[in-house]
């Protein structure tokens, strides 16, 4: 059974069943009304046998963390990278995901403006820049002044 934080939190509000559970926790006997052991299992606190549910924390917390993110979504929080990848296939991933997310196309852009587009994705923006440039995923003109998207043919 899968029970909400907000289940055990409001069972647990009542001063009574905080003393109950302490008691079960403890291996105390609880003196618990049937009713009251009966809330106390509906909550997910205690088992039908009446022992404590020891995972019952860990299940609510999981459950309340939400899916973890897949691919190259693991690398970023809210839109911005989170941290460099280590791994030369994860680092690769996260590069060319960022150069079609930030340079769609082949236009040639001052280098003005792809820091504003890289900086929307990170604070560290020349090694990311640089990193585009190395990998092979931007191009920069030789005299500095530009920068074009590569596009495999």
């Amino acid at each position: 059974m899968t029970v909400s934080w907000q289940k055990v939190f409001s069972t647990l509000a009542a001063e009574r069943f905080r003393e109950l559970y302490a008691k079960a926790v403890l291996g105390l006997e609880m003196g618990a009304s049937p009713k009251e052991r009966s809330k106390l299992v509906t909550a997910g606190l205690l088992l039908e046998g009446g022992s404590v549910n020891d995972g019952l924390f860990k299940d609510v917390l999981g459950a309340a963390a939400g899916p973890r993110p897949q691919g190259v979504d693991r690398f970023f929080r809210e839109g911005r990278l989170d941290g460099f990848p280590a791994n030369p296939a994860d680092r690769e991933a996260v590069l060319e995901h960022l150069a079609d997310r930030l340079f769609p196309d082949q236009r040639e852009l001052d280098e003005p403006l792809v820091n504003r587009l890289v900086g929307t994705v990170t604070r560290d923006i020349p090694t990311l820049r640089r990193a585009l440039v190395d990998y092979g995923y931007l191009e920069r003109n030789p005299d500095g002044t530009g920068y074009r998207r590569v596009l495999e043919e």
